[in-house]
C-alpha cells in the first residue's frame, strides 16, 4: 500500500453513506412534522421506516447458510421480501393519496382530480415494482420520464394554489421523489467501484445497489409521510373508519400478491398449449403459448412458459431459447434469460411449488433468420452452480426432444413481403391455395432430370399438411408415372402457409430410365397427407376441374437413342 492510502471495507462506506441518509430524516421527522400528522399516519409513518431499516440491517448483516435465504433477503433481486415492501410502499402511497380524493372533503376540482391521478400513478408503480409491467411496455424508459414529468409539474402547480400550511407536504413529496430518482437512475448507473476513493483504498468492491434501493426506500417513504400529512388535515366522518382503512391497505396488498402468484395456474389452462416435460431437479413443464402462433412477422417474436417447481429448486435457473431450421437442423438464433421467480410467493417458504410464468422478448437479425422455412422453438433449461452453467436433462416429455437436453415446444415461420406479381393464377385450391402458371418441357427422354419451377401464393393460414402430385399419363395406352412432394418441399409444409404468402420451388426429378416412349398428358393437384383425399381446385373461371386434376400440358418421351453409349 502506497503512504497516504488508507484501507477501508465496502461495509463501512455503506453504512456512513446510510447512517448520512437516514438520521437527518428521522431528525426532520421527528422534530418537525411529527406534530403535524395524525395518530394514525405517525404509527404508518414510523412502521414503515422502521421495517425499511429492518430490511437493510438484515440485508447486510445476514449470512445467509442457503441460496433461497441469500435471495430471500438480497436487495438487488426481485420478488422477495425487500421488493414486496417496496411494492407495499408506494402502493400504500396510491391508496393514502385515493382516499383524500375521495373522502377527504376536499371542495376543489383540481385538488381531487389530482390526488386521483397520484393515487393511480402509485398504485400503478405498486404493481410495476413486483410485476414488471414495464418490461412489456414499448419504450418505456421514455414513457416514465414523461410520466414523471407530469407529477412533477402537477405537484408544482396544485401545491402552489394549495393553503400556505399544506405547501410543506408538497414540497416534501417533490424531495421524496428527487431523492427516489437520483437512486433509481444515477446510483443504479454507478460504475463498479473497486480501488481507489481518494485517499482510500477499497478491501472489495462499494455496494451501489445498497445505496440504490436505500434512497429509493427513503425517497417513497417521504413520499408516504408528505401525503399522510395532508390526510391528516382532511376533514372525514367518521374519522375511525378511514383510519381502519389505512391500516388494512398493506394487508390488502399482500393479498394482491398472493392472488397474483396463483394466476398462473389459470392462465395454464385457459390460454396455453398442454406440455408434461420433467426436468432434473424437479423443474417441470406444463405449457407454453407463442405470441401470434406460429406465423411470426420478422425482427421479433414473444411467448411464454408455464413452469412448476419448488422456489428452492428454481432458484439459479435459466432459458435458452432456439430458433432451428427443421430440415437441416442449422440454429438461426438463440436467447438466455434467468428464470423469472415472480410467481413464487416467499410467505410460503422454499419448499412452496407455485407455477411460474416466464415471459420472453425474443429479437432476432431478420437478416440471419431466413423466411418462408419452418423452424423449431427449441427450448433448454440450465442451472448456474458456481462459475459453471449446467444443462438439465429431460426425464420424461410429451413433446419431441431435439436431443436429452432441449424439448420442441412448437413450430413458426417468418413472413415474407415479396409480392405476388402473377394476374392470373393457373388454379385456385378451395383452401385458400393459389397455383401459378407452370412450364413443362416440350419433350424429354427416359432417365432425364428435369427442373420444373412451381409458384403458389396463399389467402389463407394453413392447417394441415398437403401433398401435391404431378402426373405423366400416356394418352396411347393410359399408363402412367407420379412424382409427389410437398408443394414447397419440406422447408414450408402447408400447414405453416400464411394469408400473403408468395413463393416458389424448382421441382427436381428424374424420370425412370424404362418410361414408355410416347405424349404424355401432364396434371397435378393437392391431396391431405393424412387421409390422401384430393382438395377440389377449380380454375381461373370458377369452374370445378375433374378429379381434382389441374391439365399442364404435354410431354414427349422420346424414344432412346440406340447409338447413345450406355456406360
Amino acid at each position: 500500500m502506497s503512504t497516504g492510502e488508507n484501507l477501508v471495507s465496502p461495509g463501512a462506506i455503506t453504512l456512513v453513506v446510510l447512517l448520512l441518509l437516514y438520521v437527518p430524516a428521522v431528525l426532520i421527522f421527528a422534530r418537525s412534522l411529527v406534530h403535524r400528522l395524525s395518530s394514525t399516519a405517525i404509527r404508518l409513518s414510523a412502521a414503515t421506516l422502521l421495517f425499511q431499516i429492518l430490511i437493510l440491517v438484515i440485508s447486510l448483516e445476514h449470512r445467509p447458510a442457503t441460496d433461497y435465504l441469500r435471495w430471500l433477503w438480497d436487495l438487488h433481486e426481485e420478488w422477495n421480501i425487500p421488493a414486496t415492501f417496496a411494492s407495499m410502499q408506494l402502493a400504500l402511497v396510491g391508496g393514502v393519496a385515493l382516499t383524500i380524493a375521495l373522502f377527504a372533503g376536499l371542495k376543489s376540482v383540481l385538488h381531487r382530480s389530482f390526488w386521483t391521478g397520484i393515487g393511480l400513478v402509485f398504485v400503478f408503480l405498486g404493481l410495476d415494482e413486483y410485476m414488471a409491467l414495464h418490461e412489456s411496455v414499448p419504450d418505456w424508459e421514455t414513457r416514465y420520464i414523461a410520466l414523471g414529468a407530469v407529477v412533477v409539474l402537477s405537484t408544482l402547480y396544485v401545491g402552489a394554489r394549495a393553503a400556505s400550511r399544506e405547501r410543506r407536504w408538497y414540497f416534501l413529496l417533490l424531495a421524496g421523489l428527487a431523492i427516489s430518482v437520483l437512486g433509481a437512475i444515477v446510483l443504479n448507473a454507478m460504475p463498479r467501484t473497486c480501488d481507489l476513493v481518494g485517499n482510500f483504498r477499497i478491501d472489495g468492491c462499494l455496494q451501489f445497489h445498497v445505496w440504490e434501493e436505500s434512497f429509493e426506500f427513503l425517497g417513497i417513504w417521504l413520499v408516504l409521510v408528505a401525503v399522510l400529512g395532508v390526510f391528516s388535515g382532511g376533514t372525514f366522518e367518521p374519522a375511525q373508519r378511514f383510519n381502519r382503512a389505512l391500516y388494512s391497505f398493506p394487508a390488502i396488498w399482500i393479498l394482491v400478491l398472493l392472488l397474483n402468484s396463483l394466476f398462473p395456474r389459470l392462465e395454464v389452462r385457459a390460454f396455453a398449449r398442454p406440455a408434461a416435460v420433467d426436468f432434473e431437479s424437479g423443474v417441470s413443464l406444463s405449457g407454453y403459448r407463442l405470441d401470434g402462433g406460429p406465423i411470426q412477422d420478422a425482427g421479433t417474436f414473444r411467448y411464454w412458459l408455464f413452469a412448476s417447481a419448488s422456489q428452492r429448486d428454481y432458484l439459479g435457473l435459466g432459458y435458452s431459447t432456439h430458433l432451428v431450421d427443421q430440415v437441416s437442423g442449422e440454429p438461426y438464433a438463440h436467447r438466455n434469460r434467468w428464470a423469472s421467480l415472480q410467481h413464487g410467493f416467499w410467505l410460503f417458504g422454499p419448499d412452496y411449488v407455485p407455477m411460474y410464468r416466464q415471459w420472453m422478448n425474443f429479437p432476432y437479425d431478420r437478416f440471419d433468420v431466413p423466411v418462408n422455412r419452418a423452424l423449431w422453438v427449441v427450448v433448454t433449461l440450465w442451472r448456474k452452480k458456481g462459475d459453471e452453467y449446467l444443462w438439465l436433462p429431460v426425464t420424461a416429455s410429451d413433446h419431441q426432444l431435439a436431443n436429452e437436453r432441449q424439448v420442441i415446444l412448437g413450430e413458426m415461420v417468418l413472413r415474407s413481403s415479396a409480392a405476388n406479381n402473377v394476374t392470373r393464377p393457373l388454379a385456385v385450391f378451395d383452401k385458400g391455395f393459389s397455383l401459378n402458371p407452370i412450364a413443362i418441357p416440350a419433350s424429354a427422354r427416359p432417365g432425364d432430370s428435369l427442373e420444373i419451377p412451381v409458384g403458389w401464393s396463399s389467402s389463407v393460414d394453413g392447417r394441415e399438411d398437403h401433398v401435391q402430385f404431378l402426373h405423366f399419363i400416356h394418352e396411347t395406352n393410359g399408363t402412367w408415372w407420379n412424382h409427389d412432394q410437398p408443394p414447397l418441399g419440406l422447408r414450408l409444409p402447408t400447414r405453416l402457409w400464411y394469408s400473403g404468402l408468395t413463393d416458389s420451388e424448382t421441382w427436381r426429378l428424374t424420370l425412370p430410365a424404362d418410361l414408355a416412349p410416347g405424349r404424355y398428358a401432364v396434371s397435378t393437384g393437392l391431396y391431405r397427407s393424412s387421409d390422401r383425399m384430393r382438395m377440389p381446385v377449380r380454375d381461373p373461371d370458377g369452374q370445378l376441374l375433374a378429379e381434382a386434376r389441374v391439365p399442364l400440358g404435354t410431354i414427349v418421351i422420346e424414344a432412346p437413342d440406340p447409338n447413345e453409349d450406355k456406360t
